[in-house]
């Protein structure tokens, strides 16, 4: 094989592999998105419940509170119970708020 071959099967060789990353990059880009829909559409839906959630024990806490007018064991326990969903709301919050802030808003994937 002489030069003017070789080198032509070499370019045609670099321009397959360059093609080939390319293709590889793009697809790993594509997952990359669809992994971070899907991580955020998770992680909306975990939210949505931990509110739902704290929502229905203070509504219902609340109901314990005012048919308890007479008992104040009742009460307080009621008041204990408003406390602790409100505790737990704020401990959501925050884990969301540290998670964030470590890292980062997007959903950044790095690749080592």
């Amino acid at each position: 094989m002489n030069k003017k071959n070789m080198f032509l099967v070499t370019g045609i060789i670099l321009l397959v592999l360059v093609g080939s990353a390319a293709a590889i990059a793009t697809a790993a880009s594509s997952a990359k998105a669809k992994i971070c829909d899907i991580l955020d559409n998770i992680q909306w839906l975990l939210y949505m419940i931990a509110g739902g959630v704290g929502i229905v024990v203070i509504t219902l806490q609340g109901i314990k509170w005012a048919g308890s007018a007479e008992d104040p064991g009742a009460r307080k326990q009621a008041k204990q119970g408003i406390i602790h969903a409100i505790i737990g709301l704020l401990i959501v919050l925050m884990a969301v708020w540290v998670v964030t802030l470590v890292f980062g808003q997007d959903c950044d994937i790095t690749t080592v």
